[in-house]
């Protein structure tokens, strides 16, 4: 594919660079006002009474290669910064336009009817009068979802997954590196250079041989979703979990995926602050969400489980921003759980299991760390990006992320303490749309299974019958008529009392 299949007007690589004001001369003891010269070539303008017109003169001033290089999206400006698009405060606008107005001109007619020029003489109401109306100019609809083409080419290369990288848009499929363009609306580029000749990473693979010494799948599993984020997809809905003792490397694979997205785009929430009202103002804009503790607080469970399943399904939120107005949308953070021990959710339905990729760690390197690995691992950055482009071709053709076989018995058992429901039903029960068990029986076998598991709050009825169906497994309730009795049973299950299974615990 050429750079030119992906639009007439393709810039060279790199933001064209803007006229640089200084916005604070009037601190400086060198200053001097601006020559004659310099203040008769100072910009017409129409007149301040006619904000939207003033604001298509200016509009050229926030152009790159024919393509506006200012948007304002979601009740925020959005400024391109040539690898990426990014958030422009309110007041850094304001500081740009005054500039820009300060000795502007504009034709006046005095009360003779004669014209004359004046001053533009920017005020607060001015301004804000312009940015209102420039915002009107090149106003993105709230739902243009980045990473998107503004002005797509071709359906093929919408469909393309896109990795921004300092020096271009790299296409992973072809891996052609073509050049940076706004018509790309992103928010996430990688901070450094692409380099299809960079030698393979040896410090990092040698490190995850390490933390994985017998396990290929563990590592080709990362790798994946290293691609994965890198990609910018979020269609899997799934969250990563690194479980393993203190000094086992989670940190360091955190660091590194850091480092590969950039700090400014990732943000390090805790389980306690993703129950609290701003907890998710610091995710907007963010394509990674490092939790460095996954342990889950005392209260507020229940919401932190609804976020990171409506996150993760892609589904729209409204976000509470301190001294801003409420945002909305779909946050396209992924998340990666780090934790010591698996995290005590509960959900009946057993959904925030299932967006879980677990992955398993056993060896402690307490006492022994490596303090040159991470100065290592920052040299090898740009093997570490096509090590991941790797694992995302291989993803791109499974279409999934696959659980490697070390994890299998973490999976069961956060299963088994996410929904002890299910857990019950696997244990003690057999699924069968034909089969019937009456409400009591059920009830007091859970109950029986509770004692044995060691969980002291089987709570009542009425709660187990919602978590029963909340489980989704197509049990209902009916009346079923037992020796001539119509008895209030369960349809769909039959209990067995099996022994329950070793090694599970509450």
């Amino acid at each position: 594919m050429t750079p030119a299949a992906y639009g007439d007007a393709v810039p060279p690589a790199g933001p064209e660079p803007e006229r640089v004001v200084p916005l604070f001369r009037h601190l400086s003891p060198d200053y001097e006002p601006p020559p004659a010269e310099t203040q008769a070539e100072a910009p017409h303008l129409p007149a301040p009474t006619h904000p939207m017109a003033v604001a298509r003169a200016l509009l050229p001033a926030w152009q790159a290669h024919g393509m506006p290089s200012l948007r304002y999206w979601r009740s925020q400006w959005m400024r391109w910064r040539g690898p990426h698009w990014d958030e422009e405060d309110p007041a850094a606008m304001r500081a740009d336009l005054y500039p820009r107005l300060e000795h502007a001109t504009y034709t006046a007619t005095d009360r003779n009817g004669q014209e004359k020029t004046a001053e533009w003489a920017p005020t607060s109401a001015k301004v804000a009068n312009l940015m209102e109306a420039l915002a009107a100019i090149v106003h993105l609809p709230g739902d243009v979802e980045p990473p998107t083409w503004l002005a797509a080419p071709d359906r093929e290369g919408e469909r393309r997954t896109i990795v921004a990288c300092r020096n271009g848009l790299l296409d992973v499929t072809t891996r052609a590196l073509h050049p940076l363009t706004p018509a790309y609306f992103n928010r996430v580029s990688v901070p450094f250079d692409y380099d299809p000749d960079a030698p393979a990473p040896a410090r990092w693979l040698g490190f995850l041989r390490s933390v994985w010494p017998d396990d290929p799948e563990a590592i080709d599993a990362l790798q994946e979703w290293f691609g994965y984020v890198l990609s910018g997809r979020t269609d899997l809905h799934k969250m990563l979990l690194i479980v393993g003792p203190m000094r086992s490397g989670k940190g360091t694979i955190a660091r590194t995926l850091t480092a590969l997205v950039g700090k400014r785009n990732m943000s390090g929430p805790t389980m306690s602050s993703l129950a609290t009202n701003f907890g998710l103002a610091d995710l907007v804009g963010k394509s990674l969400a490092v939790v460095a503790d996954a342990r889950l607080p005392r209260q507020g469970t229940e919401t932190i489980v609804e976020r990171l399943l409506t996150i993760t399904g892609e589904d729209a939120v409204t976000v509470d921003r301190k001294h801003k107005e409420p945002w909305s949308g779909r946050l396209p953070a992924r998340f990666m759980l780090l934790s010591n021990e698996l995290p005590a959710f509960r959900d009946s339905s057993g959904a925030i299991a299932s967006r879980l990729l677990i992955l398993t760690m056993t060896i402690s390197n307490l006492g022994r760390e490596d303090t040159t690995l991470d100065r290592d691992l920052s040299r090898e950055l740009p093997g570490i990006l096509n090590w991941a482009l790797d694992g995302l071709d291989r993803l791109t053709r499974r279409g999934r992320l696959v659980e490697p076989a070390s994890s299998a018995e973490a999976v069961a058992l956060l299963n088994a303490s996410t929904s002890p429901i299910r857990a019950f039903l696997a244990d003690w029960c057999h699924l069968d749309p034909e089969a019937s068990t009456p409400k009591d029986e059920l009830y007091e076998a859970w109950r029986d299974w509770c004692r044995t598991e060691g969980r002291d709050h089987p709570g009542t009825k009425p709660t187990f019958s919602r978590d029963l169906f909340a489980a989704g497994l197509g049990i209902k309730e009916s009346k079923i008529r037992i020796g001539g009795v119509r008895t209030p049973s369960y349809v769909g299950v039959r209990l067995d009392r099996p022994t329950p299974r070793p090694g599970w615990s509450g």
